[in-house]
């Protein structure tokens, strides 16, 4: 599989000459840019690559489309920050006391995960019915 990467929609792009886009969101740092090598969970990478392969499909208001791509960068971050503490709870030996201490990880976990579907949802559904109405309702989604 070919590797990805988003730029930070809100971010600036180094004005400094670069080989190739690969090269530079290869040396750009964590903050301005998301690459499919973060993912290093099969799964997590197979979910973002899914939503940026949809979100690269949308067409139409540019503000609307803008809006997509701020709330794709927005979740795209929160879900690469999450994965040290998914890796953490799916490692960690049962213990007495264990799911008190995994109870608030795992709730905001599966907030997550419910916010990034529901956003990868109204992804697929734009991207099979390209109206301005579909595009505005995935913007407003938070």
């Amino acid at each position: 599989m070919t590797g990805w990467w988003m730029w930070n929609p809100a971010g600036t792009v180094p004005t400094r000459r670069f080989r190739s886009e690969e090269s530079l969101a290869r040396s750009a740092p964590d903050a301005q840019v998301v690459r499919s090598a973060d993912f290093t969970c099969p799964a997590q990478r197979r979910r973002a690559t899914a939503v940026r392969t949809d979100f690269l499909r949308v067409s139409g208001d540019p503000v609307q489309v803008a809006l997509v791509e701020q709330r794709l960068w927005t979740l795209l971050v929160a879900l690469r920050r999450a994965q040290p503490v998914r890796d953490a709870l799916a490692t960690a030996p049962p213990r007495a006391g264990r799911a008190a201490l995994v109870a608030e990880p795992s709730r905001e976990l599966a907030e997550l995960d419910r916010r990034f579907d529901r956003f990868a949802d109204a992804l697929r559904v734009l991207v099979s019915d390209p109206t301005p109405e579909q595009l505005r309702h995935t913007a407003a989604l938070d």
